[in-house]
């Protein structure tokens, strides 16, 4: 199948506004990968399944789809990282994938399938996101505070890193200074947890006490 220039443009410029539309609710809020990157990965993706569809006389427009899929993975990889012992941008490279398959739609032609994904990453990003907002609210509101001494801090490495590991969630901390050469951390964890991370504080090295508040 041939496609003229009009469709060409066509599809390249839905491909492009739609993934536009994802990539502003990220602009909005403040993610690393913004409207731009977004608009350029569905250009992208739609222009290779343009290309496998039209540009090559005999190719496999399924291949061709194929192999973006690989490469947005490898991009999306990019926009993972740690801090500490969170793992964040998850979501991010989810939205760039998601893009990539609102490219190849829509530069396949089924520019309504497009439109209608983008619609439900909307719902996914906006409606969703705001539910799990106000239900960290909701955990931060009933947390419980623990206070744990340190007379001495070699091992407040290890203690930061069970406590996130015991409750994911635990925060905010607070490291403060007290009289006498001890070190006071302050963690906010759900009620569920508050023996188990009682009991993990003290089994950690200059620990004289861990209680809740």
């Amino acid at each position: 199948m041939e496609l003229d220039f009009f469709g060409w443009l066509v599809r390249l410029l839905a491909a492009a506004a739609l993934a536009g539309v994802v990539g502003w609710q990220r602009e909005t809020a403040h993610k690393p990968a913004g409207l731009r990157t977004h608009m350029l990965v569905g250009l992208g993706s739609a222009l290779f399944t343009l290309a496998g569809i039209d540009a090559f006389e005999g190719s496999d427009p399924a291949r061709v789809a194929a192999q973006v899929v690989s490469g947005i993975g490898f991009l999306g990889a990019g926009a993972i990282f740690r801090e500490g012992v969170a793992v964040k941008g998850l979501t991010t490279a989810a939205g760039l994938w998601a893009v990539a398959a609102i490219g190849i739609t829509a530069g396949a032609g089924a520019i309504g399938g497009a439109a209608l994904a983008t619609f439900l990453a909307l719902i996914v990003l906006e409606v969703l996101g705001w539910v799990e907002r106000r239900a960290d609210r909701r955990q931060a509101r009933d947390a419980v505070r623990i206070v744990v001494q340190f007379e001495a801090t070699d091992d407040l490495p290890l203690a930061l890193d069970l406590a996130h590991r015991i409750d994911p969630a635990a925060g905010p901390m607070d490291l403060r200074r007290r009289p006498h050469g001890i070190t006071e951390l302050v963690l906010r964890v759900a009620p569920a947890k508050v023996e188990a991370m009682k009991a993990v504080m003290m089994a950690c090295r200059g620990v004289v006490s861990a209680e809740a508040d």
